[in-house]
C-alpha cells in the first residue's frame, strides 16, 4: 500500500461529503479525492480488514483505492481543522469556566489543536514551541534551528481553554493565571517518547507558554557529526581518553552544550566503565550509562547527588551543569581522587573558565591540576546544499577574514527553496574554540599569569579562536556571515 502525506491533498467534496469528524478520528481513515467512478482513502492501520470492508461496502458502487498514512499526521489534520467556540466573557466566564475544565478531559476540541501544535512542532525538530497571548490574537512560535519561527496565529478568546489545557497536561493548578508555574510532561507520537518541560508566565495579555521539547528517542549524534574541525575533533578525542581530569563546555543556553557531553560519553567504550550523568533533565537516553534527574523540589540538587554517585565506584562522571561553589569544589576533588568529569559552565569563550573557577573559590594550584580541556562553542545555520550559490566575497567580508588570517574570496547564499521550508538554512553546526592544557599552562595557571598571557601561549600553540573557527566555516560555505554575526562578536 502507498503511503501518502495529507500536505499534497486537499478534498473536493464535488462527488460527496467528507467522512465525519467522529468516523476520521475513531477510525483512522479520510477521503482524500473521489470521483464519479473511484473513491481515494488514507488509513492509519493498513491491517484493519473490518475497517477496509466496511468502507468497501459503503462506497460499493465505487472501486476503492487504499493510501497509508500515520497517526501522527492525522492527529495533526484533525487539530489544524478543528474550529473551538470563543470562551465566554464577562461574568459567564468564571462560571464556565469548570465547565471548560471537565470538556477538556473528556477530549475536548482544544485538546486536537494542542495534539497538533506539538506533532508539527516535533515534525519540524523544533526545540521550543512558543504559544504568546496577545492583544488580538494567540501566536503559535516554533524555535527551529534555534531562530523563531511563527507558524499560526489563533484567536485571542480560546487563550485561556489552552493554557487550562497544557495545565492539566503538566499537573500545574489551571486555575491560577497570576503567577509563573513550571512543570513537564511526556507524550507519544508515532511510538516515541517526548518529554515536555513546561514554563507558564502571566504577561500583560494573557499568558506566555513555553514547552521546551526533549525527544529521549531522538538518535545519538556522535562527535564526527557535529561539525567539529579535525584538529579540535582530535583534540577532543585525545582529552576524553585520559583516565581523569577536569572537561568543560562553554557558551550561553541553547549552543549545545549537553549534545557535545552526550556524544563524548557515547564515544567511550561504555561496556567496560562505569558512568554516572547528573542532568536537569535527561535529554536523551544512552545505552549502557547511568543517568539520573535532578529535582529541586525534594532538595536532590547537582552536589547532593555528586557526594552520592562517588560511592558508585564510577570511572567517569558528567555533571549537567557547574552552578555553585559546592559543585565545583566536588567537581575538582572528584578529578583529583581519579575521576574523570565533565560539565558545563556559561563563560564567553574557553580560557575565561580558569577565571571563573577562581571567583567561585578554587585555587589556582587546584584548577591546574584537574583541568584537561575546555571547549567554547556555539550553534550556527547550515546554508542549505540545494539552494546555495557561490557568490564573490565583498570587501568588508574580505578584510574581516583577512584580519582574523582565513583565506578566501568567495562566499555562498542560499535563496531559499522548499528543501529548508524558503528560509535558506537546514541544519545547524557547531563552532568552536577548544583550549588545550598542556605542562607550560599548567604553570600559567597556578602562578596566577594574567588570563591574556594564557591566551596569547595558546594561540602560538595552534588554538584557533571562536572568531576565526567561525569565519573558517564562512570561508568554506558552511554558514554564512549572517549567522556567525548573530552568534559571535567580533
Amino acid at each position: 500500500m502507498e503511503r501518502i502525506s495529507l500536505k499534497d491533498f486537499q478534498f473536493d467534496s464535488a462527488f460527496g461529503e467528507q467522512y465525519s469528524r467522529e468516523f476520521i478520528g475513531r477510525r483512522g481513515a479520510i477521503k482524500i479525492r473521489e470521483t464519479p467512478n473511484e473513491v481515494h482513502i488514507a488509513i492509519t492501520d493498513g491491517k484493519d480488514d473490518k475497517l477496509r470492508h466496511d468502507l468497501e461496502n459503503y462506497h460499493n458502487h465505487k472501486k476503492i483505492v487504499f493510501f497509508g498514512i500515520s497517526k501522527a499526521e492525522l492527529a495533526t489534520f484533525i487539530g489544524e481543522t478543528t474550529a473551538i467556540a470563543p470562551v465566554v466573557t464577562g461574568a459567564a466566564q468564571e462560571k464556565d469556566r469548570f465547565i471548560a475544565l471537565d470538556a477538556i478531559t473528556e477530549g475536548a476540541p482544544v485538546v486536537n489543536i494542542i495534539n497538533a501544535i506539538c506533532i508539527e512542532a516535533i515534525r519540524l525538530e523544533s526545540s521550543d514551541i512558543h504559544i504568546e497571548a496577545h492583544a488580538d490574537s494567540v501566536h503559535i512560535r516554533y524555535r527551529i534551528d534555534g531562530v523563531l519561527r511563527t507558524i499560526k496565529k489563533i484567536d485571542k478568546s480560546v487563550s485561556l481553554t489552552i493554557s487550562n489545557r497544557i495545565k492539566i497536561m503538566a499537573n500545574l493548578n489551571p486555575l491560577e493565571q497570576r503567577l509563573p508555574q513550571d512543570g513537564r510532561m511526556s507524550v507519544t507520537v508515532e511510538n516515541s517518547t517526548i518529554d515536555l518541560r513546561v514554563s507558564i508566565i502571566p504577561v500583560a495579555n494573557g499568558e506566555s507558554i513555553v514547552l521546551r521539547i526533549f525527544n529521549t528517542s531522538a538518535k545519538l549524534l556522535s562527535l564526527d557529526e557535529l561539525g567539529f574541525y579535525p584538529q579540535d575533533l582530535n583534540y577532543i578525542k585525545s582529552t576524553v581518553q585520559q583516565p581523569f581530569g577536569l572537561i568543560l563546555l562553554t557558551g550561553p543556553t541553547g549552543s549545545g552544550k549537553t549534545t557535545t557531553l552526550h556524544a563524548l560519553i557515547a564515544s567511550l567504550p561504555v561496556s567496560e566503565l562505569k558512568i554516572i550523568t547528573i542532568e536537569d533533565p535527561v535529554e536523551q537516553l544512552i545505552r549502557g550509562v547511568n543517568q539520573v534527574q535532578i529535582n529541586d523540589e525534594i532538595n536532590l540538587s547537582f552536589d547532593g547527588m555528586l557526594r552520592r554517585v562517588l560511592r558508585q565506584d564510577p570511572n567517569v562522571i558528567m555533571v549537567g551543569e557547574i552552578r555553585d561553589t559546592a559543585t565545583a569544589e566536588l567537581a575538582v576533588r572528584s578529578a583529583l581522587t581519579g575521576h574523570l568529569i565533565l560539565s558545563t559552565l556559561h563563560t564567553n569563550d574557553s580560557i575565561s573558565v580558569i577565571t571563573r573557577l577562581e571567583n567561585m573559590g578554587l585555587e589556582p594550584y587546584l584548577i591546574a591540576a584537574v583541568l584537561r580541556c575546555s571547549v567554547a562553542q556555539r550553534l550556527v545555520r547550515k546554508i542549505c546544499p540545494s539552494c546555495r550559490k557561490k557568490v564573490s566575497a565583498t570587501k568588508k567580508v574580505k578584510s574581516l577574514l583577512e584580519k582574523h588570517g582565513v583565506s578566501g574570496n568567495t562566499v555562498y547564499e542560499s535563496s531559499g527553496c522548499s528543501d529548508c521550508e524558503h528560509t535558506g538554512y537546514k541544519g545547524r553546526t557547531v563552532i568552536s574554540e577548544v583550549f588545550m592544557v598542556d605542562k607550560n599552562i599548567e604553570e600559567l595557571i597556578a602562578e596566577r599569569r594574567p588570563v591574556k598571557e594564557i591566551v596569547k601561549y595558546s594561540l602560538n600553540a595552534g588554538m584557533s579562536s571562536i572568531t576565526k573557527n567561525a569565519l573558517q566555516k564562512v570561508a568554506d560555505g558552511i554558514t554564512s556571515l549572517r549567522e556567525v554575526e548573530r552568534e559571535v562578536l567580533f
